[in-house]
């Protein structure tokens, strides 16, 4: 049974708190009669005590806890939030009007809810693979929501009244000056769940209605996906393996903001990681270390920039260097020169297609015939939700979603129906539609000669638009994350 076939009007007739306390999940009802799954089904006494809750005649059926855990959380998220809220409501009115003199006391009972508030959401958003939680003031409520294969998904929205004391909390787990509520701020702190160790990065930010915070969850090397698990198709890979094993020249990867250019890198970086390279990474942050990798940090603060550590790293005897990204000319030239003269450098661009970078680079006032000769390849992407294989079933491909992709014949496409498995949402995961170019002699004298117009040329070649179908076809992903990823 999923979720989705739960009866949800039933399972509110028992209500978060009761659900956890008896570990029981009404899901199905029928006028006097409640199914209701049960850890101990011949327990009589909560059978008993089920009944007087609901007024009805409970039918037990036994299920094991943690499905009725995982159940409970999906069904009743917001109504856990809001238990926890209305909880800490009543310890406010408690601490004030009843005056009560103990620090001690005082301190656990201001604390105890937005630790266990905090704990529900990160707990919530690790259960659903979430990337990142916003935690957000609107005049009287606060809305909690996670990024979910890199859609926002609304948690709940609970009493305003929760805000202070959580986002003060976070600030201490943060490292963060909790009496500084004018600026800015960045924390870290991590936490072991489950035997898995995960990274938190925390930033606050100052806003009409108060402090906004947002949380990213860095997962362990664990979670990091192989490159046969991006999803570039087998004879793409292929080509793709053989250029980041080129001993030297400059290979960037571009694209918008989250689409997955820094997992891409790390994931052809740990296949390249062995004792006989040395390689040397210069990022800012550092998000997914790797054992056998030097990785340097950015320091703004210390004056520990791009351009001031790339120029001692290439005295670090290095084999490959990746920088997280080229933001200047002089970052642009350093790397340039240091693909020409026998290092593999790998970087990432913000920019629209293949092709701009090629504009790019030249923007930067890098010399056509230095940036022909350093560039052996350039890979862009962007992500689309991958449909969940446990649910995924045939879908009707429209005429006129037909029409807009140029599909002619009649065509086979999916989509997810929604299970346990991908919290009814019908995606799991994210894959990597993408375009890339391998530089060839012919390619490096067009571009040392008419940059511009070689741009314009490859940017009439994109294969984008084909991979994209190329995955609808295969039954990767569905007609609506195509048509958005093309716009």
């Amino acid at each position: 049974m999923t979720h989705k076939s739960i009866d949800v009007e039933a399972a509110k007739l028992l209500g978060y708190a009761h659900c956890i306390k008896y570990q029981a999940l009404p899901i199905r009802r029928d006028k006097n009669h409640l199914w209701v799954a049960l850890v101990e089904p011949h327990n009589t006494t909560k059978l008993a005590d089920l009944a007087d809750i609901t007024g009805m005649h409970i039918v037990p059926v036994m299920w094991h806890a943690e499905r009725i855990r995982i159940h409970t959380e999906q069904l009743m998220a917001p109504e856990a939030l809001n238990h926890i809220a209305s909880q800490f409501i009543v310890d406010e009115q408690l601490r004030y009007n009843t005056g009560l003199n103990s620090t001690e006391t005082l301190e656990e009972i201001s604390s105890a809810p937005a630790v266990r508030l905090i704990d529900s959401l990160i707990e919530s958003g690790i259960a659903n693979r979430a990337s990142d939680i916003h935690i957000e003031p609107f005049g009287k409520q606060m809305r909690t929501r996670c990024r979910i294969d890199g859609h926002l998904h609304t948690y709940s929205n609970v009493d305003i009244s929760l805000h202070a004391s959580v986002i003060s909390r976070l600030k201490i787990m943060g490292g963060m000056d909790i009496s500084e509520k004018r600026r800015p701020q960045d924390g870290r702190f991590s936490l072991s769940l489950k035997g898995k160790k995960i990274e938190f990065r925390l930033s606050t930010l100052p806003t009409v209605f108060g402090e906004k915070a947002v949380i990213r969850l860095l997962y362990d090397h664990s979670s990091r996906l192989k490159k046969t698990e991006l999803g570039f198709f087998e004879d793409d890979l292929a080509q793709l393996t053989t250029l980041f094993n080129k001993p030297y020249g400059a290979i960037i990867m571009t694209g918008p903001t989250g689409s997955g250019k820094s997992t891409t890198l790390n994931s052809f970086m740990a296949e390249l990681n062995h004792d006989s390279v040395n390689i040397v990474t210069v990022e800012d942050p550092v998000e997914n270390p790797i054992v056998g990798i030097n990785h340097t940090n950015v320091e703004r603060a210390a004056d520990v920039n791009f351009t001031s550590v790339l120029r001692h790293v290439l005295r670090q005897d290095p084999d490959i260097i990746m920088i997280g990204e080229i933001r200047d000319e002089e970052t642009a030239d350093i790397a340039i020169r240091a693909a020409i003269t026998g290092h593999l450098v790998l970087s990432t661009l913000h920019t629209n297609d293949a092709a701009g970078v090629i504009e790019r680079i030249l923007d930067m006032k890098i010399e056509p015939y230095l940036a022909s000769a350093a560039l052996i390849g350039v890979v862009s992407q962007r992500l689309v939700r991958r449909i969940c294989t446990h649910c995924r079933m045939p879908a009707t491909l429209l005429l006129h979603h037909a029409v807009q992709l140029n599909l002619t014949e009649i065509s086979q496409v999916f989509e997810g129906s929604g299970c346990d498995s991908c919290s009814g949402t019908g995606y799991k995961g994210r894959l990597a539609v993408y375009e890339y170019i391998i530089m060839n002699d012919e390619m490096r004298r067009s571009m040392s000669t008419q940059p511009y117009q070689f741009a314009e040329t490859l940017r009439g070649k994109s294969t984008f638009k084909a991979t994209a179908i190329r995955h609808l076809l295969a039954g990767h992903t569905t007609v609506q994350e195509v048509l958005q990823i093309l716009g």
